[in-house]
């Protein structure tokens, strides 16, 4: 009998005391189921993930707590008793009631909104909004610049990403949260977005439908569009003004502050990131308690629109203030769908046969059969993906009517031994003492200059031909036919395409870059031939696992079992060695020579 039924019994029949005693038990009861939510509340806010004064959310058995402030309280409000409960419990989109939980942010959704909104699910109901996930993935690389270009430091506790960092290796512990279950659902935020994409909808972000981060469009905007949309998913105002090289405010604000005199003086977009950075730190416009969070004064708020911003959207938000970045969106489109069309062609080529067999139903027992032939269909694409075997036809040519050069050919196999990509020279730059001597004399694949209309594609291969170090520590590097220096975080960690190769080819022939010698090239390719492999199959790891999450979650039981298949073999301690023992073979250039008539083969 419940508590309730057994007070109402008591107050028609029982005596006075008999009434009292379990009145006060009941009390007892209540105070007790109190203390116990009090002493499993957690220690730090659920916004800011700092400790000091907290309240707890009144909702059901919620131990999230926060600070006044991060909720929009006041200080009287604990002392005066109020009841309330946290955002955790509302959908962040539509505000019912939700489903699904953010293991790291007051963000939900509710089973409506699951579709658009830009959240993952983990583990049942709860999982990770698109901000959280971010800063868990740039936080396992120990990253310096997150991908607006903002920079972030991990290891400051005074920064929120140190101290979210913490909070997230708690939430992992307690819930047994592993990174595989992380890259998993990165991977399935990243189709959902790609869907929403093709199907005409819009991903919907968390924390991006407040008054402050709202577009203001003018008169004309708001008849090409029906309602607002987020500012960081527009690329330009079709209103925009430029004076010049920038925007008619950036302009503005730069002569406000004397950094310019003219529209005559061009700053390069990093100057003006750093520019703005300086006014911020001079202006002390941080957020007090927000450590990532700008205020905008009047001129501030006159170039972004915004009465406040996240620190690492900065560098982001500065794209549509250059004239120079007007067609580059559309560009980018064109070569992410090119490159991945190049990335995936070996594969679908390799796998052809094996997807079109008519036995869909194939279970794991009859699979096993062919486990054979799966892994040495495995071992030459290997083989093909790391251009150790594979030898052009186009250079299979007859010895009686073409001869060997002492210089490289400028073909895709032969970049491929001396192409570093980004990931992997920040993982030289950990070994110091022989960064410069692997990375000197290299090829990266480094961004167009948008002014530069003879360049063809948005990127080019370059070769590396200096390292400079800064007097902070920071290592930048100096490329061919690029004035200045680069930053790291400004390489390409993509394939190139061949159209960059033919590129890099012309160049060569015309005399503007050296051509490389086959001596040269396979010295270089040695040296650099065990990082490049140990690189390439972490990376390949990373992808079947997330092609055995796709399969899993479809239902797809033949492509997993081929996925799970290449995964294991490429885990054997004894494919990884055999892989590295291999022996890079370059490719020479080839002089066709002019093949002797057939009239003096007859008087001979």
């Amino acid at each position: 009998m419940s508590d309730g039924a057994v007070l109402y019994w008591y107050l028609i029949l029982g005596s006075t005391v008999e009434r009292n005693s379990v009145c006060r038990k009941m009390k007892k009861n209540e105070k007790k189921r109190k203390i116990n939510k009090a002493k499993e509340a957690e220690d730090w806010c659920f916004v800011c993930k700092d400790g000091g004064q907290l309240i707890i959310c009144d909702h059901g058995d919620c131990v999230k707590v926060y600070h006044p402030d991060c909720v929009g309280k006041d200080e009287s409000f604990e002392k005066a008793g109020g009841s309330w409960k946290c955002d955790w419990h509302s959908c962040s989109l539509c505000h019912k009631t939700p489903k699904y939980h953010c293991f790291c942010c007051p963000n939900a959704v509710c089973e409506a909104c699951i579709k658009t909104a830009e959240f993952a699910c983990v583990r049942g109901k709860n999982g990770l909004c698109d901000e959280c996930l971010e800063l868990i993935l740039l936080g396992q690389e120990d990253v310096v610049y997150d991908s607006d270009g903002g920079k972030i430091d991990f290891k400051d506790r005074e920064t929120y990403e140190g101290l979210f960092k913490e909070y997230w290796e708690i939430i992992k512990e307690k819930e047994g949260l592993t990174l595989d279950d992380i890259h998993a659902a990165n991977t399935r935020l990243k189709k959902k977005k790609k869907k929403n994409h093709h199907r005409g909808s819009v991903s919907v972000k968390f924390g991006k439908i407040e008054e402050e981060d709202v577009m203001i469009l003018s008169e004309s905007d708001k008849e090409d569009i029906r309602e607002y949309k987020v500012l960081h998913k527009r690329k330009r105002s079709k209103k925009q003004e430029f004076m010049g090289w920038a925007s008619k405010p950036l302009i503005e604000f730069l002569k406000s502050i004397n950094k310019i005199k003219d529209t005559a003086e061009q700053l390069s977009h990093n100057e003006v990131y750093s520019t703005i950075n300086a006014y911020i730190q001079e202006k002390n416009l941080i957020h007090p308690e927000k450590k990532r969070r700008i205020l905008c004064d009047e001129k501030l708020y006159s170039v972004f629109r915004k009465k406040s911003l996240s620190q690492t959207k900065v560098y982001k938000l500065l794209d549509s203030h250059f004239i120079e970045n007007l067609e580059q969106s559309e560009e980018d489109e064109d070569e992410d769908r090119r490159s991945l069309q190049h990335k995936d062609k070996d594969n679908v080529e390799s796998y052809k046969n094996m997807i079109q067999r008519k036995d869909e139903d194939v279970d794991k027992r009859s699979f096993r059969d062919k486990d054979k032939d799966i892994v040495e269909a495995y071992k030459n694409k290997i083989q093909r993906a790391l251009s150790l075997d594979r030898i052009p036809q186009e250079k299979q040519v007859d010895d009686n009517i073409a001869q060997q050069s002492c210089f490289a050919s400028i073909v895709a196999h032969n970049i491929k031994l001396i192409y570093l990509r980004k990931s992997l020279v920040e993982e030289l730059l950990k070994q110091i003492e022989i960064f410069q001597g692997k990375v000197v004399g290299s090829f990266v694949r480094v961004k167009n200059d948008t002014k530069d209309h003879l360049q063809r594609g948005s990127h080019q291969l370059l070769p590396v031909t200096a390292i400079q170090k800064t007097s902070t520590g920071e290592v930048l590097v100096q490329v061919s036919l690029v004035t200045g220096d680069l930053h790291l975080c400004m390489l390409s960690d993509d394939d190139f395409t061949e159209e960059e190769c033919m590129d890099l080819q012309e160049k060569i022939k015309s005399g503007i870059l050296k051509k490389p010698t086959v001596v040269e090239l396979e010295k270089k390719a040695t040296s650099l031939y065990k990082h490049i492999v140990k690189h390439w199959i972490q990376r390949e790891l990373v992808v079947l696992q997330s092609r055995i999450d796709y399969a899993n979650e479809k239902g797809r039981r033949r492509e997993l079992f081929e996925y799970m298949e290449r995964r294991e073999l490429l885990k054997k301690p004894a494919e990884q060695e055999r892989l590295l023992k291999q022996v890079p073979k370059v490719i020479a250039e080839t002089i066709a020579l002019k093949p002797a008539s057939a009239g003096s083969d007859t008087d001979q």
